[in-house]
């Protein structure tokens, strides 16, 4: 079953790294305005792919290798589980064409792969910040 801690790090952190993608595509690049299918289509699509991501990123953020090498820094093992899940993203929406347009140049690629470590290291912050903030007793299973 899930724990609340984790439930509700993949919940804000699915939100956060949704909310930045809006900001990239809509603001920054302005690029949702080129899509050649319904904007509420999609939202709800960019959405689910989020609940995926922001799961990945929760659970990467649990794994025990990053737990021991980051016990002192939650913030810091947060970032780089995101970024992890980051540089994955990138490459398998790379290879599978998920991208709003052909990407021609070296340069907007390496933006893409610069926003998305970003991104995706928001929301392992995020999973950080409400690791932190939530109190989870341990010792009682649910």
């Amino acid at each position: 079953m899930f724990r609340k801690r984790f439930f509700a790090s993949w919940m804000f952190s699915t939100i956060g790294m949704y909310l930045l993608s809006y900001f990239w595509h809509g603001v920054v690049l302005t690029d949702i305005d080129d899509l050649t299918y319904p904007f509420r289509k999609f939202l709800f699509i960019d959405f689910l792919g989020y609940l995926v991501i922001g799961y990945a990123v929760s659970k990467i953020f649990e794994i025990p290798y990053f737990y021991n090498k980051y016990k002192k820094s939650p913030i810091k093992r947060g970032a780089v589980s995101g970024a992890y899940c980051g540089i994955a993203v990138f490459i398998i929406f790379t290879v599978i064409g998920v991208p709003f347009y052909v990407i021609h140049s070296f340069k907007h690629q390496f933006y893409n792969f610069s926003w998305q470590i970003l991104e995706q290291g928001a929301g392992g912050i995020i999973v950080a910040f409400a690791h932190i903030f939530i109190y989870q007793d341990d010792s009682i299973d649910d």
